[in-house]
């Protein structure tokens, strides 16, 4: 993160949302937040940074939506403990907000009031079940384009992009692709960061348990893969064995 942001991961953090005089509960998975220390004039830029990840963005679409419908009144979106404004969410979706029943509907919730105010938001769905209607019509039109239909996907909604053309950008991510590089909107009249998704992959399944044996690969994967799919899985799985 460039100074003066910085980001920090959500631990059930919540993040107070007021509009309309009643205050409601988000709950980020990332957020990106703008820090104003008392010194920040003699605060060193410098930032400790590994040279691994990439910093090309991916290919990507840009969405506009269909209709001339009028989005909300934007909003303040604060960390009523810290005062610190919340610039951008990064959401990773979950099975259950893609399934039917209350989860699924406080995500919706969730997500209106966060489109319906000045931060941005990012979406990564790396799920190949579940629907994604929650995205929106536009988003779901463009999808159906797709066959077979994308494996993942992720969404960047900017904030100052809202408005009577809601517009996305979309990055369609295929199995057999390495995960893209998405940019981190942060203020509009900031450069964006890149976060490179395929590195943060890899760095989190080596430093978790999922190298050490966590991950059962003799077992079908739910949902399991079509034939192309698991074909190409195993070979991959049969030469990872190998090496």
């Amino acid at each position: 993160m460039p100074s003066p942001y910085y980001a920090q991961l959500g631990v059930r953090e919540q993040v107070g949302l007021v509009a309309d005089n009643v205050l409601r509960r988000i709950i980020p998975d990332v957020s990106v937040q703008r820090w104003e220390p008392s010194n920040a004039r003699n605060e060193s830029t410098s930032t400790g940074v590994l040279s691994d990840p990439r910093v090309a963005v991916a290919d990507s679409i840009e969405l506009h939506a269909l209709d001339d419908n009028e989005t909300s009144n934007f909003v303040e979106i604060v960390d009523p403990k810290s005062g610190h404004e919340v610039v951008t969410l990064i959401e990773i979706l979950s099975p259950a907000n893609k399934q039917p029943g209350k989860d699924r509907d406080s995500y919706l919730l969730k997500r209106a009031d966060i489109l319906a105010s000045k931060t941005s938001l990012i979406e990564i769905d790396l799920l190949r079940a579940g629907g994604r209607d929650i995205y929106g019509p536009e988003v779901e039109r463009h999808l159906a384009q797709y066959e077979p239909p994308l494996d993942y996907l992720a969404l960047v909604q900017r904030a100052w992009k809202r408005g009577v053309k809601f517009r996305y950008q979309l990055f369609p991510i295929r199995l057999v692709d390495m995960l893209p590089v998405i940019a981190v909107p942060l203020r509009e009249s900031d450069a964006e960061v890149t976060l490179d998704l395929q590195y943060a992959f890899q760095q989190t399944y080596d430093r978790g348990p999922y190298r050490r044996g966590a991950v059962n690969y003799d077992a079908q994967p739910t949902p399991e893969l079509p034939l192309p799919l698991a074909s190409w899985a195993q070979e991959r799985i049969n030469n990872w064995r190998a090496s």
